[in-house]
Parts: structure tokens; sequence; C-alpha cells
């Protein structure tokens, strides 16, 4: 049974695999965020798409990379790849 927790829908997992083309239809017309349990425990959300930014996805890894080196080149040599070539 769905539950309106004043900010958003909290669905089971059961109930969203029974519901998902009308859950997905409410949050397209209605912009409500649906949220998906498992165990009683959230595990996704679903939100319309409108509503994501780039800058919110991203941000998040903001700083947890470093890049070192070559990103584009082949790791290995073509001399080492033996009998992978």
């Amino acid at each position: 049974m769905a539950m309106y927790n004043g900010h958003m829908i909290q669905v089971s997992a059961t109930e969203y695999k029974h519901n998902a083309l009308k859950l997905l239809e409410q949050v397209r017309i209605s912009g409500e965020t649906v949220q998906i349990t498992k165990r009683g425990r959230p595990i996704a959300q679903l939100v319309r798409v409108d509503e994501l930014h780039s800058e919110q996805i991203f941000d998040e890894f903001k700083g947890d990379a470093v890049i070192v080196g070559d990103i584009v080149g082949p790791i290995i040599s073509p001399e080492d790849w033996g009998d992978l070539a």
C-alpha cells in the first residue's frame, strides 16, 4: 500500500513492480517523488526528469577522482598483449 509521508510517496518494491507504469505516469504528471523501499528501507527514488540537474548528479563526485597519465591510450603496450591480440 502506497504511503504519503508529506514529501513523497513511499511504495514497496513489490508494489512498484505491480504498478510501475501507473507510478511513472503519476510522477510525470504530478512531479511528486516516489520512494521505493525494500523491507522498509529506501532503495531508490523516482523523480521527474526535468527536476534533475546534472550539477546535482555530478557534484557528489567532485574531488573524488584524480586523472593520472593518459586516459585515452591503451593500458598496456601492444607487445604485452601477447596471445590476447
